[in-house]
C-alpha cells in the first residue's frame, strides 16, 4: 500500500507539470453514500455507508493523440468502486480504474486502446446492460459524421482460464431534430459473449456468483449471451413552461437463449431548473436476457431476474456539489419484494 501511494504520488505530480504546460487536465471526484435496503429474502434490514473517490488526469501530446489514466477506491469487482465503511478502521484499496489512449484517425472516426469508459452509446446512459462503473478493457473504433454514428468494440473479459471469455459488440446509429425543441438518437447494437455455456461461475464471474441467469443441473451457465440491443431516446419539451424532458426506451433480446430471453428499460428525465431534476423508469429484465454480473449492480440487489420502479430526485448546491435521492421498488427474481434507498452527496470537479 505505501509503495502504490508513493506511485500513485509520484505520478500526479509530474504529470500535473506536463497538464500545466500542455493545457491539459486533471479530474476528481467524491461520493459519500448511505444505503438502506429491506429486501424480503433477508432476515434483517440492511444499513451501509459507503464512499467513492477517483482521481484521474487526461494529457494531449498532440492534436491526434489523447491519453488517459484515472484511479479509482477499488474492490474485486468489475461493476462498482464503491468502499463500505465500518471494517474496523482498515485501509481502502485504490486500482487503475481507466487507462487508455485515444488516436483521431481524421475527423470523423478515431480508435480507443486499453482499459476505457464504455464506448457504446446508451439512451439516458442506461445499465440495462453493463453497469455504469463497467469500463472494458480492450480495443474500439468509433466514427461520427453527420447524423451517423458507429462502435466496433473487441474486448477481454477473462484471460484466468484455458478458454478465455471475450466481449465483441457491433452499434450502428443516427441522430437528427424534428424542430429546434426536438431532438432524438437512436441505435442498433449486437454485443457477443462468447465462451461462457458450459462453465461454473467460478470461472466467469468476479467473485463466483451467479446473478441471476439460468445455469444446468450441473451448476453451469445454460446459455451464452448474443445480445440484440435497440436504444433510442428522444430530448424535447413539455408543458407550458417548457421544460426539458428526455424520454428514453432499452430493449434486449439474447438470440442465444431459447427462454427467458427478454428484457426492456423506459422512462423519463426531467429537468425543472437548474437546481432541481427528476428520473423515472420502469425495468423488466428476464433472467437469460443480458448477462447478469455486468448489468446494474444496484437494481434489485445487482444481476438480472427482476422488475420493477427507480426514482432519482437530484439537487444541485453548485457546479461541483449535488445531492441524490434515489428509490428502488422492485420484485428480485420476479416475485420477491425489494425496496432500497440511497442518499448521495456528490462533489466532482
Amino acid at each position: 500500500m505505501k509503495k502504490l501511494l508513493l506511485t500513485l504520488i509520484t505520478t500526479f505530480f509530474f504529470f500535473n507539470i506536463y497538464a500545466e504546460e500542455n493545457k491539459s487536465k486533471v479530474s476528481y471526484d467524491f461520493r459519500y453514500r448511505y444505503e438502506y435496503t429491506d429486501d424480503e429474502s433477508k432476515v434483517s434490514k440492511r444499513r451501509r455507508n459507503r464512499i467513492r473517490a477517483r482521481l484521474g488526469s487526461e494529457f494531449k501530446p498532440s492534436d491526434q493523440l489523447i491519453i488517459k489514466f484515472r484511479f479509482a477506491t477499488a474492490e474485486e469487482n468489475s461493476t462498482s468502486s464503491n468502499q463500505t465503511l465500518g471494517h474496523g478502521f482498515s485501509l481502502s484499496d485504490i486500482g487503475m480504474d481507466q487507462f487508455y489512449f485515444g488516436y483521431a484517425i481524421n475527423q470523423s472516426s478515431k480508435i480507443v486502446v486499453g482499459k476505457q469508459s464504455n464506448p457504446f452509446f446508451r439512451s439516458n446512459k442506461g445499465e440495462l446492460i453493463y453497469d455504469g462503473d463497467f469500463n472494458p478493457e480492450g480495443v474500439a473504433f468509433q466514427f461520427n459524421k453527420g447524423i451517423y454514428f458507429g462502435t466496433l468494440g473487441l474486448f477481454s473479459y477473462d484471460k484466468t482460464s484455458f478458454e478465455s471469455v471475450s466481449i465483441d459488440g457491433f452499434q450502428i446509429g443516427f441522430s437528427d431534430s424534428f424542430n429546434e425543441e426536438t431532438y432524438f438518437k437512436i441505435a442498433l447494437a449486437q454485443y457477443n459473449f462468447d465462451k461462457i455455456k458450459g462453465r461454473p461461475a467460478t470461472e466467469i464471474t468476479w467473485n463466483g456468483k451467479v446473478f441471476g441467469n439460468q445455469m444446468d443441473i450441473d451448476g453451469t451457465y445454460l446459455n451464452d449471451f448474443n445480445i440484440t440491443n435497440i436504444t433510442a431516446e428522444v430530448k424535447t419539451t413539455i408543458g407550458t413552461q417548457l421544460i426539458p424532458a428526455l424520454f428514453f426506451l432499452d430493449i434486449v433480446d439474447n438470440k442465444d437463449a431459447k427462454n427467458d430471453e427478454k428484457g426492456f428499460q423506459t422512462g423519463i428525465k426531467l429537468k425543472f431548473n437548474r437546481l432541481w431534476e427528476a428520473t423515472y423508469l420502469y425495468k423488466d429484465v428476464e433472467k437469460n436476457a443480458v448477462f447478469g454480473a455486468l448489468v446494474n449492480s444496484d437494481f434489485g440487489g445487482g444481476g438480472t431476474d427482476h422488475k420493477g420502479h427507480q426514482m432519482i430526485i437530484s439537487y444541485s448546491f453548485s457546479e461541483k456539489l449535488s445531492f441524490d435521492f434515489i428509490w428502488f421498488d422492485n420484485k428480485k427474481r420476479m416475485e420477491t419484494d425489494y425496496q432500497s434507498a440511497f442518499l448521495d452527496f456528490k462533489y466532482k470537479l
